[in-house]
């Protein structure tokens, strides 16, 4: 069940649920907290921690699939990523060539020599509605 608690400036606080499982923490409806995050092994995808996120799939090097536990209200939401242990001289950028979806993201990690590498460790969190 998802327990929304919104600090509205016009009806005070106000409570709702719904069956997800998920507490949001919303200030006039917009939410405050992370729906989903994770941090997880760059060779393999293996979580280390995770919050709403059932599985992480490493397609191949570089290339991730965060999959969201309980699905999200809807696709508009932002994502961050860090990455760290990853030895290129010249940087690395992080993208995405999907359009994220309420159930998964996906997450490429390229040097600046645009090859695609694997990282130590990375992390992704959520935010959305």
């Amino acid at each position: 069940m998802t327990t929304t608690i919104n600090a509205s400036t016009s009806s005070g606080l106000v409570n709702t649920a719904d069956t997800s499982g998920i507490i949001k923490l919303q200030s006039n409806g917009v939410t405050t907290n992370a729906l989903a995050w994770v941090n997880f092994a760059g060779a393999s995808g293996t979580r280390n921690a995770s919050y709403n996120v059932s599985s992480v799939t490493r397609t191949t090097t570089g290339q991730y699939v965060v999959n969201f536990a309980t699905a999200l209200t809807d696709a508009n939401y932002t994502w961050a990523v860090n990455m760290n242990g990853l030895s290129v001289t010249n940087g690395y950028f992080i993208g995405n060539n999907t359009v994220p979806s309420t159930t998964a993201l996906q997450i490429l990690t390229i040097t600046s020599a645009a090859a695609y590498a694997d990282p130590t460790a990375v992390s992704v969190t959520v935010f959305g509605n």
